[in-house]
C-alpha cells in the first residue's frame, strides 16, 4: 500500500488550482506577494530553541481550512511552500500519531482525531464564545452582517465564534476561517490593543509579504490605532476585500487573552456610513457586555 505517494493526477492538479484561487478570497484576502508560511523560517534559524521540524509539523497541520475537503501531498507541499519529499515523511508522521488520517483510495489527508481532540479542548476551555454568542447574533441579525469573535494565529486572526443575519449575501465566514492581521478590522484592533515589544514583531513578519505596497498598509494600521484610541474601535473599508466593510475591537480576559471582535459585510448592506456612525459603537457595546457578563477587562 502506498501511504505517501508524492505525485499527484491530473485532477488533483485541477483541485489544487481551484483551492489556491478560493484561499485568496476565504483565507484572508491576503496580498498577491504573500509567500508560503514557511518563509518565515529563515528569520528563526538564528534560534537554537527553535525546532525546524516540528514547526513545518504544524504548518502542514494549519495548511488544512474550515469548509474544504482533504488535501494530498502535492496540495500541502504548494500550501506550505515545504518540499514534496520533506512533506511525504511529514504526513506520514502525523498519520502514525493520529493527527493526520490518511485516505489509499484517494491518497489524501483529513485532519485526524488527535488534532480535532485538542481543538475540542482549547475551545472548551474558551467560556468566552458561550456567553458571547448570543449577543453577537442580536447584532448580526440587527445589522444583517456577520460578527466574528477571533484570537491571533501567527499574521492572520481565526475565527472561534462567528455569527450572521438570516439575509446576509456576500461574505461568508464560519469558525476556523483566517483573516488577515494587516487589512482587516479584527486584525487592526489586535495590532492597536498589544505592546509596542510584540507589535514590532509582528510588523516586522508582515512587512516581506506586502513589499511596495506595505507604506500604503502601515497608514491604515497607524489610523487604526488612532481610531481605537479616540472612539474604541477601527474600521475596514474595501481594504481587505474590495466590496466589504467592517469595524473591529478587542475584549482581554483577566487571564490575559486578547480577542478580537469584528461586524462585517458588503458595502451594499453596510456603507462605510453605517460601520462609522453606528455599527462600530454598537459593537463597542457588545464588548462591553460579554466584558461584564464574564469578568473580562476590555481594552478600550
Amino acid at each position: 500500500m502506498e501511504k505517501n505517494k508524492v505525485t499527484a493526477s491530473p485532477e488533483d492538479s485541477t483541485v489544487s488550482r481551484r483551492r489556491k484561487r478560493y484561499d485568496v478570497k476565504d483565507q484572508a484576502g491576503a496580498a498577491p506577494k504573500d509567500k508560503p508560511a514557511t518563509s518565515r523560517q529563515s528569520g528563526d534559524s538564528a534560534d537554537r530553541q527553535y525546532i525546524v521540524a516540528l514547526a513545518r509539523g504544524m504548518e502542514v497541520l494549519g495548511a488544512f481550512r474550515a469548509k474544504e475537503g482533504p488535501l494530498g501531498n502535492h496540495e500541502l507541499s504548494e500550501r506550505t511552500g515545504i518540499p514534496a519529499a520533506t512533506v511525504s515523511r511529514i504526513t506520514y508522521t502525523l498519520s502514525r500519531l493520529g493527527f493526520l488520517e490518511f485516505n489509499p483510495r484517494q491518497e489524501n489527508y483529513e485532519l485526524g482525531g488527535s488534532t480535532l481532540a485538542l481543538g475540542q479542548i482549547a475551545l472548551a476551555r474558551r467560556d468566552i464564545r458561550k456567553i458571547a454568542a448570543p449577543l453577537m447574533q442580536q447584532l448580526a441579525e440587527g445589522a444583517n452582517a456577520n460578527v466574528g469573535l477571533g484570537i491571533r494565529d501567527r499574521r492572520m486572526m481565526i475565527y472561534i465564534e462567528t455569527c450572521e443575519g438570516s439575509g446576509l449575501v456576500g461574505l461568508r465566514l464560519f469558525n476556523g476561517s483566517r483573516i488577515p492581521l494587516a487589512t482587516s478590522a479584527m486584525g487592526r484592533a489586535y495590532l492597536s490593543a498589544i505592546g509596542d515589544d510584540e507589535r514590532r514583531q509582528i510588523l516586522d513578519e508582515l512587512r516581506p509579504h506586502f513589499g511596495t505596497d506595505w507604506a500604503m498598509v502601515m497608514q491604515g494600521i497607524e489610523k487604526a490605532a488612532r481610531d481605537m484610541e479616540r472612539d474604541g474601535y477601527c474600521t475596514s473599508c474595501g481594504e481587505w476585500q474590495r466590496y466589504i466593510n467592517g469595524a473591529g475591537t478587542v475584549v482581554r480576559h483577566s487571564d490575559g487573552a486578547l480577542y478580537g471582535l469584528n461586524i462585517g459585510g458588503p458595502s451594499y448592506i453596510l456603507s462605510e456610513d453605517e460601520i462609522r456612525n453606528v455599527q462600530g459603537p454598537r459593537l463597542v457595546e457588545v464588548a462591553n457586555k460579554i466584558s461584564d457578563a464574564v469578568g473580562i477587562k476590555t481594552v478600550t
